[in-house]
């Protein structure tokens, strides 16, 4: 038989099951960072501008190093300069989402755009070109007109140049 003792030396202590965790939430949030260090570095510059560039990039990207970094240089504490930078890596991620947004946005209304210049082209042309076959003279004066109104507009902004 085993002892008690035994049997929880197996069992990982609560201490281990903290730190485990705590390891997991800093490759979490370390993983984005180092993706997107090159992006923040002229985030951090300009948020921390006492540092020097050199400084930040010997970090490469790691979390801890970058919180031990701002905080010897600020009087921020660690806490602070730790939701500041995850802070500046969520602001990057939706930087980078909002295109991919903006693009399922606007597919829908491109279709529908489409559609209607299909439609518009499919149904005005033959009638537009009924009317300037019926009405040439008509047709032939309205496009005179549409280029001398044009060109007064355009000519007159340059002679008052």
């Amino acid at each position: 038989m085993s002892s008690p003792a035994n049997d929880q030396s197996s069992d990982p202590s609560p201490a281990d099951k903290a730190q485990e965790g705590h390891a997991a939430t800093d490759g979490a949030t370390r993983d984005p960072l180092r993706e997107h260090f090159q992006t923040l570095l002229p985030l951090l510059q300009q948020e921390w501008p006492e540092i020097a560039r050199e400084h930040w990039e010997a970090t490469r990207g790691s979390l801890e190093e970058l919180v031990q970094l701002v905080a010897s240089r600020t009087s921020h504490t660690r806490t602070i300069v730790r939701a500041q930078l995850l802070e500046l890596v969520n602001h990057v991620g939706r930087l980078r989402e909002a295109p991919r947004e903006w693009d399922e946005m606007l597919h829908p209304l491109e279709e529908r755009l489409d559609t209607l210049v299909d439609e518009l082209r499919r149904d005005l042309a033959p009638r537009l070109k009924r009317g300037i076959r019926q009405q040439p003279l008509l047709s032939l004066s309205v496009a005179v007109l549409a280029g001398l109104v044009t060109g007064l507009l355009l000519g007159g902004s340059r002679r008052q140049q």
